[in-house]
């Protein structure tokens, strides 16, 4: 015959106490967290990691690295250094997306076609506007933009890449492997990590987008 047996009414508190303990711990923590990294100051400092600038780059020409809903603050900053003469012209990729309809020219405009009215608007002539087109797309977007400029752009031999901040060290990494070792490097942030569009998204993703370009390419 089996005897029950009964836990003492104090180990059966005792145990709910520790668990409810623990689920205030974690709460406290996850809305320190969450409220903290709400501000942009903070998440620059958690960005930080991430971030490359060089603010005196110069060379032959400049790169904008595409996508992303920070791509028209890239572009601006590229606009920038040309008209403070520090690069002579102005490299895009051509995309052939839709990025809307124009309704002064009442046609649906490419992201290209945007993409150039934007320079123009901002001041770079079209003769001073590159491009260059990506063949194949592969699962490594910032790996497969390094590799077309280091085809289809044979004659630099000072290039600066405009980027977002939290994206600079990545792109860095990708055009360092892939570029001439004779061509001279450098990596322009559009703007500082605490006021860049991308600060918004999540910072964890492009830490592990970085150890995955590390690990693979």
């Amino acid at each position: 015959m089996s005897q029950t047996v009964k836990v003492p009414r104090y180990a059966l508190l005792k145990k709910r106490s520790r668990w409810r303990r623990r689920f205030f711990i974690l709460l406290v923590v996850w809305i320190i967290t969450s409220l903290f990294s709400s501000f942009p100051t903070t998440r620059g400092l958690l960005a930080y990691p991430l971030y490359v600038h060089e603010g005196d780059a110069s060379g032959d020409a400049a790169y904008v690295m595409a996508d992303g809903y920070a791509y028209w603050e890239r572009v601006h900053a590229a606009s920038d250094l040309y008209h403070m003469g520090r690069v002579p012209r102005v490299i895009v990729l051509a995309e052939d997306e839709p990025a809307g309809f124009n309704f002064v020219q009442n046609k649906t405009e490419t992201r290209l076609q945007r993409t150039v009215a934007y320079l123009e608007w901002l001041g770079v002539p079209t003769e001073d506007i590159s491009t260059v087109r990506v063949e194949s797309a592969g699962m490594f977007g910032s790996l497969n933009e390094a590799r077309t400029v280091a085809d289809q752009e044979t004659k630099l031999q000072r290039l600066v890449v405009v980027t977002s901040a939290p994206h600079t060290r990545r792109t860095q990494f990708c055009f360092r492997r892939t570029l001439p070792p004779h061509i001279q490097l450098q990596v322009y942030a559009a703007s500082p990590p605490s006021q860049s569009h991308e600060i918004d998204a999540p910072l964890w993703i492009e830490y592990i987008k970085l150890l995955v370009y590390y690990v693979i390419v």
